[in-house]
């Protein structure tokens, strides 16, 4: 303030008590000459009006603010009053808050001493705040205003909603303004000091005019110059003067700079990416169970999920041949610290040069499509046969291992893999040298990952084939009813996996009918975002076990709801079957049975793979001892780490940097689907449409309302209470004590086959996709999950959408009940089609051969039996003509059968469901 006096600012006056007067005074009473100093410069301001100010020497720090955590007076008035106040002031360092902020900090409160500010009040007609940098990150170039009628105490103290507006900092243009609803303010001169109602006339208009707006950027400006470095200043206006009340350093920029350089970065290479041919991108479902991978994790990752890694041995295990390409460089990419699929590379795991494309639209509808393989035609027709008969290969081959996958995996790969576990646990790492514990480290990636990784994850693509075989019988068979939810409603009664069977143990020792460690013994190596290397272990940290089985203390028995669940969906399977014949039930039996043999293994697969997996956080802890990081061993990528270790010093130079460029990672707004026009915005936080019925993608059948509950993690739930839709960003096995107690659930990514899909079928719960729910929505509003048609609607918009309805009963929904439409064609129909379209083939084979072969040798012995049947029309059409007769005639046979065996089918579906109708 002195500076800013000096540097001829408008600056109320007043006077500081120093440090020094605290430090003479601390823990015990105020000597007489520090209050008769006080006294003396009071009296020398005239005794006015004055707000007396804390201002600690452990402010304003390079990576520290205390801004809010010491006390304020306003309107004080009275020598015995200024004096009272800046015992208050001192006594504000002595708080619980501030002891807590310091030792985040790792300051020591008794090398801290309080300085006060005593200032003339302002009587304010409008205060607030003004950053002369936006600190939001990527908004270096703007500055930021609060404000609001009355004392700025209001605005800096939370009391209020202020207006808000940001000015581009070069022109001063005024690019956003947000006029907010003012309840409360702070007036000059009130008698109490403390904020009241504002006036009606006031709480919604705009604090302040276009001059004064103005008046703070030129101000902001000027003392942006004056320090040589962007600041946080507190201002306030009475009258035509705009007075500086305080300016501090902002301190955190640095994470705002570091968020600027990251989405740069991230813009430029994808740019380049696109230039090079590659592109565009979507999130893949490894975002479930890794939404950031540390550097160490993604080194061990990426390998995994290339060609050449575990992922791909299991593809070609199942009859595909990725590309030399994928094999290389894989076909995920890391976006600003995301996991995104790029599609130009995708379909290479496929087999090279695969001729389909994905289809983007189909992809920001759909969030299952790109767990499919492409399907947008592209290259030569000879090309897409010959992938055609390879791809027909795979499903056959899928077929075979299907016969005793399952049970290779339960009596041979499980076993196997339980005795190297136990095996490798046994090792004592602290003996390894540096050299063997990078051999160690490469042959348990080699195991865990190439070897068992491969074995624990094929079981999951034969349950994907299955899926749609039975998704695929249901569109054929029961027409009237939406193949893909009935596929999933009938495919959920399967039996028990490893992560119910985890929840069930909760829920036992919630009922202390199990022990913590009996049940780490079992399911230790598991955590949130568990593919992350980086994530302690349940078995580290056994308290946030008690934790999640205290969400299941009043929650039913799990195993008995999902007895439940089977036993609706074997009712659903009977009712079903009495609507096919003999030979149809007996196939309806058999894919569903494959269904049901083979889904449990999307959990248990990562389960059993987890257990291996830990054996690497087991070394990379080991590496953080030896180099002394701790767990900031995992910001270093493998070949970093294998240097460190040689040479037994760690880059903590280089951690520094990754630690701050991830956090700034984390601030940059990422689009489920990235194309090329979205590069340029990329980063800018789209604004969701947050009325009406909101769009979402249907993962578990049933509607379900209830309070929204915003979780971002499973060990930040607290008690939700009861009956809630649980909101979060993805789920892993880690979230299913929390959906016990859920009616619905509502995660931002995720798929079909997602394991918050899977669970939340399993236990009957209605679950949609909805991007940005976590934004969109509000914790404690009530909503409506609809999980047949894929939907989010507010309880208020459902109120006027009803009464919509009933004003207008046609035009609130304009979809086709499937009971409307016309069954789709079938195997019949295919392979009636077949049979017409071998018939053309040979007709025009043998007129081509008729008529390009000598005459001798085709064509007078065809013209002479033609001749002979024919007789009669080949006076009147002529040889020639007669012959187009007859193929014409022939091909439109063919056509006709098809069409009637297509139309008689239909036929007799339509019987069958009137004769059950009135039945009924």
């Amino acid at each position: 303030l002195a500076r800013l006096i000096n540097a001829g600012f408008l600056v109320p006056g007043g006077f500081a008590v120093t440090t020094s007067a605290y430090c003479a005074a601390r823990g015990g009473e105020l000597p007489a000459d520090v209050r008769d100093a006080i006294v003396s410069a009071y009296r020398g301001m005239a005794a006015p009006v004055v707000a007396v100010r804390s201002s600690a020497t452990a402010e304003d720090l390079a990576d520290a603010s205390m801004a809010g955590q010491y006390e304020t007076f306003l309107d004080v008035e009275g020598e015995d009053a200024v004096v009272e106040a800046v015992g208050k002031c001192w006594a504000s360092l002595d708080s619980e808050r501030v002891g807590a902020y310091l030792a985040e900090h790792g300051i020591d409160r008794e090398q801290v001493a309080m300085g006060v500010v005593v200032q003339r009040q302002v009587p304010a007609d409008v205060a607030g705040v003004l950053f002369t940098a936006n600190p939001k990150p990527g908004s270096l170039g703007e500055m930021l205003i609060e404000s609001s009628w009355g004392l700025g105490e209001a605005v800096v103290s939370g009391l209020v909603q202020p207006d808000t507006l940001i000015l581009d900092r070069a022109t001063g243009a005024a690019t956003s303004i947000r006029t907010a609803d003012k309840k409360v303010w702070i007036p000059a001169g009130s008698p109490t000091g403390k904020s009241e109602p504002t006036p009606d006339a006031l709480r919604e208009k705009l604090s302040l005019n276009s001059r004064q707006v103005h008046a703070l950027w030129r101000l902001g400006l000027d003392v942006m110059g004056h320090f040589g470095s962007a600041q946080d200043i507190e201002w306030a206006i009475a009258g035509e003067n705009v007075y500086l009340l305080q300016s501090r350093a902002i301190t955190t920029l640095e994470a705002a700079e570091a968020h600027e350089e990251a989405l740069g970065t991230t813009r430029a290479m994808l740019r380049e990416a696109k230039r090079s041919g590659r592109g565009d991108w979507v999130r893949h479902n490894l975002a479930e169970t890794l939404p950031h991978p540390t550097p160490l994790t993604w080194d061990v990752v990426q390998r995994f999920m290339s060609g050449d890694g575990g992922f791909g041995r299991m593809y070609r295990e199942a009859g595909f041949d990725p590309s030399p390409e994928v094999c290389r460089d894989g076909f995920l990419d890391l976006v600003a610290g995301r996991v995104y699929m790029d599609l130009s590379r995708a379909s290479e795991m496929f087999f090279e040069a695969y001729p389909y494309a994905y289809d983007p639209e189909a992809l920001a509808r759909d969030p299952n499509a790109s767990q499919s393989p492409p399907t947008l035609p592209r290259g030569s027709i000879r090309n897409r046969y010959r992938i055609g008969r390879r791809l027909a290969g795979v499903k056959t081959r899928l077929m075979a291992l299907a016969e005793d996958c399952d049970r290779t995996l339960d009596e041979e790969t499980v076993p196997e893999l339980s005795r190297w576990v136990a095996e490798e646990k046994q090792r004592d790492l602290k003996a390894l040298e540096a050299a063997e514990w990078r051999h160690l480290w490469e042959a348990r990636r080699e195991k865990a990952l190439q070897d068992f990784g491969a074995k624990l994850m094929l079981p999951s693509l034969v349950a994907a084939m299955a899926v749609e075989e039975l998704r695929a019988f249901c569109a054929e068979n029961f027409w009237d009813v939406e193949s893909d939810r009935l596929a999933n409603e009938l495919s959920a009664g399967h039996a028990p996996d490893q992560t119910l069977l985890g929840t069930q143990g909760l829920w036992e020792i919630a009922h202390g009918e199990m022990t913590v460690d009996e049940w780490l013994a079992s399911y230790g190596q598991r955590a949130p975002d568990e593919f992350d290397l980086a994530t302690p272990r349940w078995r580290e940290r056994p308290e946030a076990v008690e934790l999640m089985a205290g969400h299941l203390k009043d929650a039913e028995h799990p195993g008995e709801r999902h007895r439940v669940r089977i036993e609706e969906c074997r009712s659903r399977v009977r009712e079903l079957k009495a609507r096919l014949d003999g030979d149809a039930a007996r196939e309806f039996d058999a894919r569903l049975a494959l269904a049901h043999r083979y889904l449990r293994f999307r959990e248990d697969g990562k389960f059993h793979l987890m257990r291996a997996y830990d054996l690497l956080r087991d070394l990379a802890l080991e590496a953080g001892r030896r180099l002394d990081i701790g767990d900031d061993v995992f910001l270093l990528q493998e070949e970093e780490l294998f240097d460190a270790l040689a040479t037994g010093i760690a880059p903590l130079h280089l951690l520094e940097r990754r630690r701050l460029a991830r956090s700034a990672e984390t601030e940059i707004d990422l689009p489920f689907l990235i194309t090329e026009d979205r590069i340029a915005t990329l980063g800018e936080r789209v604004q969701i449409e947050a009325t009406g019925r909101i769009p979402a993608f249907p993962l578990s059948a049933g509607t379900a309302d209830g309070p929204a509950r915003i979780v971002l993690s499973p060990e930040e739930a607290g008690d939700p209470g009861d009956g809630y839709i649980l909101v979060c960003p993805s789920t892993d096995p880690n979230w299913t004590p929390l959906f016990a107690k859920a009616a619905g659930l509502v995660i931002e990514c995720g798929g079909m086959l997602s394991h918050g899909a899977v669970v939340a079928r399993e236990m009957g719960i209605p679950a949609v996709v909805c991007e940005g729910a976590t934004r969109l929505l509000e914790d404690g509003e009530t909503i409506i999950v609809d999980g047949n048609h894929g939907s989010l609607l507010r309880k208020a918009d459902a109120n006027r959408e009803e009464t919509a309805r009933d004003e207008t009963p046609a035009a609130t929904d304009t979809r086709i009940p499937a009971t409307l439409l016309p069954p789709p064609p079938g195997r019949v129909e295919s392979a009636c089609g077949k049979w017409r379209n071998r018939a053309l083939a040979v007709w025009a084979v043998f007129f081509g051969a008729m008529f390009l072969l000598p005459g001798t040798w085709l064509y007078d012995g065809a013209m002479a039996v033609l001749d002979s049947l024919l007789l009669p029309l080949v006076g009147s059409l002529g040889r020639v003509g007669t012959v187009a007769a007859v193929a014409a005639g022939l091909a439109a046979f063919s056509m006709i059968g098809q069409r009637f065996l297509t139309d008689n089918r239909r036929l007799a579906e339509a019987k069958k469901r009137a004769g059950a109708l009135r039945k009924q």
